[in-house]
This record gives structure tokens, sequence and C-alpha cells, in this order.
């Protein structure tokens, strides 16, 4: 065969040249094909539907998912508060809303936008579109359309939340009503930590169970504040030189001698009253401002005084590092370190010795932690602070938060065991410190090392259960027998309350809604609205203090403090009619009053549950979590159909302007 093909050079290069091109074109017809037929196939497969009878295809969620990636390089406000740029169904749902409402208008709409964008960001427009392009996958028009669809998004929330100014000036008088009428009358309140009922102890099974849930949480930050969580916390010692010490020995030094009194008068004259420097014989003008002349060399003095402390201290300690590697600026102590290193007790000797000063006092932290934020409270240290950083004053507290053993800072180096620089406070003392120990924050180890606090959250709210399933018993006994008898019965005692409202004026004007205090429990948004509400449905026109007690009494939970609220209602003061008037025109209180008609927020119309179950939005053929995965490391989708945006250059320097402009907006 061989031979055939060297004999017959002009046969082979005809098979060569016709073999080839029948696999050229095989392959592309047959690919070609198979791709066409692939996205036919896909095109018209359902994705999801809604309750209405619209489908959508696998085709539109292609489209949608191109849409939220344009719609999230914009930096819109609305996009970035309602997030729907990260969720193709959501923005589907939202711009079908927009459409179905005749608010969106078509690609000049878009296109008019981005002319602006560029406009204002004074970035070329062409540049701006045609990272927007890449970013989607989409042509000019298309994104022009995406744009377009936005703005109808935009209009559509826009005239939502602008419904409470067309609400009634009735309704609107109703609802401030019902947050400005104050409420006055006596309380006793059942808290889980002071009332008398009897829980049975806590296991420790249940102990566990609560350091598990908030363990990692700090002091005050979980639900109802539990949290267990230990500060990073520091153990440490300091050295303090007091200005009074400072003081004693200049004034027993040659500084303020009479020679060097008549020096400083003749060298700084000019110093001193004009009248005094004219009098006739120099040894009487000196003699007339002696005090005077004595009391600056004396601030100069102790001054320089205080300087050349605070350098020895600080030449001290470091002499007693010489030798010890550095590496990044961090000392490499040695295993003995603690044993070797120069004690404040012997370097409060040497100042002593060197300067004549009374021995400067050792406060020594060392056997309990302290948590880093009570450094400021400490005596002398807390209120030291250096220049030695820059301009600006550095504290105590700050130089202990950078801390390597707390990830350390570049421009604040500071560890364990090694003293820190020499501080002074605004009096003038002189403060050596070194932390000896540090500990970063941690959840406790055991329930053993927060056993009492365990211990006092699970049987408070163990009590508050007991008593929330005996609220009808205490409303019986409140109403029969009265507040006294219950706070008898509970271990608490009865207050009074006046002006109760559900939000205070100062606040409502600016669309802030913060309820009135109550003795005891504080603000709490619930209760007052059910004292409020109880005290507007007594009956009017009569003195509410002689209707019957068990009329004006209410009985309510209080879940946030784990408390049960007895209030009886002794008088009510209705809104002033003068109140009303400035209220009435300002569109940050309807938007509470809409809040308060719609038992929440208007934006909460726009969430992705409400609009999903409003639509009857539901999957055709949903996809399993590992579908979910395949799917987004195939494409680089995420698992709900989102896109993560594009890195490229063009796109960043595109939408840079526009977010800051969003931002400003």
């Amino acid at each position: 065969m061989l031979k055939f093909f060297r004999k017959n050079e002009k046969i082979t290069r005809w098979i060569l040249v016709v073999g080839m091109t029948f696999l050229m074109v095989s392959w592309l017809v047959f690919d070609q094909s198979s791709t066409f037929l692939t996205q036919l196939l896909e095109g018209r497969s359902t994705w999801a539907t809604t309750r209405d009878g619209t489908s959508f295809s696998e085709s539109d969620l292609r489209r949608l998912q191109q849409e939220t990636r344009v719609i999230g390089m914009l930096g819109d406000p609305i996009v970035r508060q309602l997030q729907f740029d990260k969720d193709p169904v959501y923005w589907c749902l939202l711009s079908k809303e927009a459409e179905a409402a005749g608010l969106v208008g078509g690609a000049a709409d878009g296109q008019s936008r981005i002319t602006q964008m560029a406009t204002s960001s004074n970035l070329p427009e062409a540049n701006l579109l045609g990272a927007l392009c890449r970013e989607g996958g989409m042509s000019p028009r298309e994104v022009f359309e995406t744009i377009a669809k936005l703005n109808g998004v935009e209009r559509y929330i826009n005239l939502v939340l602008s419904g409470p100014t067309r609400m009634s000036v009735v309704r609107i008088e109703q609802t401030a009503a019902s947050l400005l009428n104050a409420v006055s009358g006596e309380v006793t309140v059942l808290d889980g930590v002071n009332a008398k009922v009897d829980v049975p102890a806590p296991s420790d099974a249940e102990l566990a169970e609560q350091l598990k849930e908030y363990g990692d949480q700090a002091p005050g930050s979980g639900k109802y504040g539990f949290g267990y969580k230990t500060a990073d916390r520091v153990r440490l010692e300091w050295l303090v030189v007091p200005t009074t010490y400072v003081t004693a020995a200049v004034e027993s030094s040659p500084a303020l001698s009479n020679i060097e009194l008549r020096k400083y008068w003749i060298e700084n004259q000019a110093e001193f009253a004009a009248p005094q420097i004219a009098a006739t014989a120099q040894g009487a003008s000196f003699e007339s401002n002696r005090d005077a002349v004595r009391a600056k060399v004396l601030i100069k003095a102790s001054a320089d005084k205080r300087a050349e402390i605070a350098k020895f201290i600080s030449d001290r300690l470091q002499l007693s590092m010489r030798g010890i590697e550095q590496v990044n600026g961090y000392y490499t102590l040695p295993a003995d370190w603690n044993a070797k290193q120069l004690s404040f007790s012997a370097l409060a000797t040497e100042v002593a010795q060197k300067f004549g000063t009374p021995q400067p006092a050792v406060e020594s932290r060392t056997e309990e932690w302290i948590g880093v934020s009570d450094i400021a409270s400490l005596p002398v240290l807390g209120g030291a602070t250096t220049n030695r950083f820059g301009s600006q004053p550095v504290a105590a507290m700050q130089i202990i938060q950078s801390l390597r053993e707390f990830g350390g800072k570049p421009t604040l180096v500071a560890q364990v065991a090694v003293a820190g620089p020499v501080l002074q406070t605004a009096l003038g003392d002189i403060v050596a410190f070194r932390v000896t120990a540090a500990e970063v924050a941690a959840a406790p180890a055991s329930v053993d090392a927060v056993r009492e606090a365990l211990t006092k959250d699970v049987t408070r709210v163990e009590r508050f259960e007991k008593l929330e399933a005996m609220i009808a018993d205490i409303q019986k006994q409140a109403a029969d027998q009265g507040l006294s008898s219950v706070a008898q019965a509970y271990g608490t005692k009865v207050e009074p309350f006046t002006d109760l409202r559900q939000g205070e004026k100062q606040f409502l004007q600016y669309g802030l809604k913060f309820p009135g205090s109550l003795p005891t429990l504080g603000s709490d948004a619930a209760v007052a609205k059910a004292i409020v509400l109880k005290a507007m449905a007594l009956p009017a026109g009569r003195n509410i203090a002689d209707l019957p007690a068990a009329d004006r009494t209410v009985v309510v939970a209080a879940p946030d403090k784990l408390a049960i609220v007895a209030a009886r209602i002794d008088s009510v003061t209705p809104m002033h009619r003068g109140d009303l008037a400035p209220l009435l025109t300002n569109d940050r209180f309807k938007s509470v009053a809409a809040s308060e008609m719609s038992d929440g927020s208007p934006l909460d119309l726009f969430t992705l549950e409400a609009i999903t179950e409003r639509q009857g939005f539901t999957l055709a053929n949903p996809r399993s979590e590992a579908d979910s995965a395949d799917a987004a490391s195939a494409d680089g989708s995420k698992p709900d159909g989102t896109k993560e945006p594009s890195n490229s250059n063009d796109a960043k320097d595109a939408t840079t302007p526009s977010e800051s402009k969003a931002s400003k907006s």
C-alpha cells in the first residue's frame, strides 16, 4: 500500500484533499445542527409558571440571568436595598408586575438613563454601554430594554410607597390619636429575674444546651441579651510617677534658686506686665514679680524633669531588651524571659534614687483578667496617652488592642511581656506599663466556667414561661384585688407611670416610632400599644378613675423582655390638636401611619416571599441541590441562577462612577 502511494503521488494528494474537506464539512454540519437542536429543545422547555397562567421557558431564565448581571452593575439604591439582582426569580416577578401596571417603557427609556449616567459620571457612554453588554452577554438594544424594565420596576415601587400621601385626613388623625394619646396609671412588672415563681433548677443538660446556643455570642448581643463569650482580656502591671513627685523634686532642686530665677527674669522680661517692668530699679522690679517668675520657672523645669524621667524609663526598658532578636518589630523572647526581665519594682527604685523622688507606685493586676474594653477605666493608666505614633494621642487601651496576640497592627507594634511606650496623663503623671498575659475572646470551654450566668438565664426563661401560662389568673387577681395584691404575691412593686405613648412626637416628625417607657420594664412597643388601645376603648365622656378597676386593667406579655406587665389605667390625655397640624403635611409621619394601618412596612409588599405568594410562582421542574451545584460549576452561576459579576477592567471603570453617584443619591 505504501508503495502504491509513493508511485501515485498525484492520486494521494487528491485523496487527502477530498478526505479533509469531507471531515471539515461533516464537523461543521453536525456540530451546528446539534447545538441548534439543543437550544431549540431547551428554549421550549418550561422553567416556571405563575397563577395567571404565564409560563417561562429555560431560555427566559437565561435572559433573566443576563439581565440581573446588568442591573447589578448599576449601583442603584433600590436594587441594593431589595437585592433583586441576586435572584432571577425575584427580578422576573417584580418586572412582570411593573409591566402589568404599564410602567415599563421601550428601549429608548433605557438608553436615556444610560446617557444620563454617563454624563453625570463624566464617562464615555460607549465605555459604559460596552461594559454592560460584556457583563450581561447582551446586545446594546437588549441592555436598553433591561434598563427600561428597571426604570419600570422603580416607578412601580415608588408608586406603591407614595400611597401614604393619598391617605385621608380622617385616617391620619385616627392614627395620630392612637400614637400620641398619653396614658397614665400604675404598673407592676413580673419579670423572670425578680418575680417569685417556683421553677425547678435547670439540669446540666439544659445549661449545656444554653451554652451551645449562645456561647459564641458576646454578653448582651444574643436573644434576650444572652451571650457568654469572653472578651479579649489581659493581665498587666504598670508603674506611675505622679506629677506631684516631680514637682516636689524640682522645688527642692537648684532649678528654683534665686540665681536661676533672676536669670530667667533677665532673659524673659517681656513675659511680664509692662508697668512692673518699667519700675525705676531693676532689683525692685524683679522682687515685685518674684512669685510670677518662680511659677513660670517651676512649670518649665517640671516639664523638663518629666521628659528626663520618661526618657530614663524608656531607655532603661530598651536597654533590658538588648541582644534579643527581633522579627518584623516583635521580639523573640527566651523561655525564661519572665525571670530575666527588668521588674517594675526594680525600675521604680532606680527612678527614686536617680531623681530624688519618693518610690513610684507599681500597680499589679497579674492575678486577674481585665477586659480590653475596661482598660480605659483603670486608675491613671486608663487616661494616659502617648504621641509617639503620630500627632494624635494614642491611649493605653488602643495599644493593648493592637497586641500581636490579638492580631496585631503594623502601625502599633505591641506584644505580651514587653513594656509599651512610656505614657503621660493630662496632669503630667508618667506611666510605664506591661501586659503580662493575653487571652483572645472565645466561647467558654465548659458549663462550669459560666455556670452562674447560665443558671440565671435559663431560670429566667422558665419563670417567664410559667408566668405567661398564668396570664389569665394574674388578670383576674389584678381586676378583683388590685395591682397591690399581684405585686405582693409575686414579690414585685407597684409603680406609677405617666404619659405613656406609642410614639413620641419629637421622633414621629422624623418618621421614627419610639414608644414611651414604663418603670422597671423600659420601652416596649407591644406593651405600650396594648395599654394605649385598652385606654382608647374605654367609654368616652366619663371620668376613667370612676370606672370599675376590672374595665381599666390590662395584663400583657412582653416576650422580648421576658416579663409580664399588669397595668391599671387612671387617665388619658388626648392628643393636642396643635400637634396634629404639622403631622398632616409630614410625609415621614404618613409613612409611619401607613405602617401602623398595614401592620408592617410598605416595603414588606416587595419581599421575595410576598411577591412569590402574590404571583403564585411555581418551578416546573425544581432542581435538587446536587443538580444546582452541578449547574453552578458548569457555567459559573450560583445555585439560585445568578452569576458572579465579571472582573473585567472595563466593567470596573464603568461601574465605579455610577455606583458613586448612586451612593450620593
